[in-house]
């Protein structure tokens, strides 16, 4: 028996990543990497390397959170940050981008875990937070910033429920519930309780 063979079964967390990835084809990727650099950064494209490699120090996260913050607000705080090796200082990088991107709009459920990036546990996940923070930066921003996918719905208000007419209005009503011409359990042969005579 070959015990260094790979299994031909795979775990449910390997299924689900995969679903996951496949939602997100190399075109969807690179539009994200292109709104990242180009649409908001102004700056050049490392066509070399993927854009989890180009994301995952923190450095271009943060310059995107302070990018879209002076936008949004000039006069407030930017996130600090370097270019460093030392993986703490990278994911604290990430982390507070994530912080951004919450305050920002971003659903706590379109959020990515600071080690989905940086281990690269889930990369689809990565990907729906910058295409999720596109459409919050579309909509406080639709002249400057272009949209990834579909925009975020506006929710319209309910339309107004007529009143109803005056006859209607005092309680019981034949015409509104229907008549059942004086019909009640007795009349109609129900029977609680007692035994019937099915013969």
């Amino acid at each position: 028996m070959d015990y260094n063979k790979t299994p031909d079964v795979t775990s449910l967390d390997e299924d689900l990543k995969q679903l996951r990835l496949s939602k997100f084809s190399e075109d969807a990727i690179g539009s994200i990497k292109m709104w990242i650099f180009k649409s908001v950064l102004n700056d050049e494209v490392d066509a070399g390397k993927s854009l989890l490699e180009l994301l995952k120090d923190g450095t271009v996260l943060c310059k995107l959170a302070n990018k879209l913050n002076e936008v949004d607000s000039p006069n407030t705080t930017l996130i600090k940050w370097k270019e460093s090796k030392m993986p703490f200082i990278q994911m604290e990088q990430i982390s507070q981008f994530l912080s951004f991107a919450r305050a920002y709009g971003v659903p706590e459920d379109e959020l990515f875990q600071t080690i989905d990036l940086y281990e690269e546990k889930d990369p689809a996940s990565v990907y729906q937070t910058l295409k999720s923070l596109s459409r919050y930066a579309n909509k406080k921003h639709p002249d400057i910033f272009p949209v990834l996918g579909p925009q975020i719905a506006t929710k319209r208000p309910r339309p107004p429920v007529k009143a109803k007419p005056k006859h209607l209005q005092e309680g019981w009503s034949t015409m509104e519930y229907g008549y059942m011409k004086g019909a009640s359990q007795k009349t109609e042969g129900v029977v609680f309780g007692n035994r019937r005579d099915i013969l």
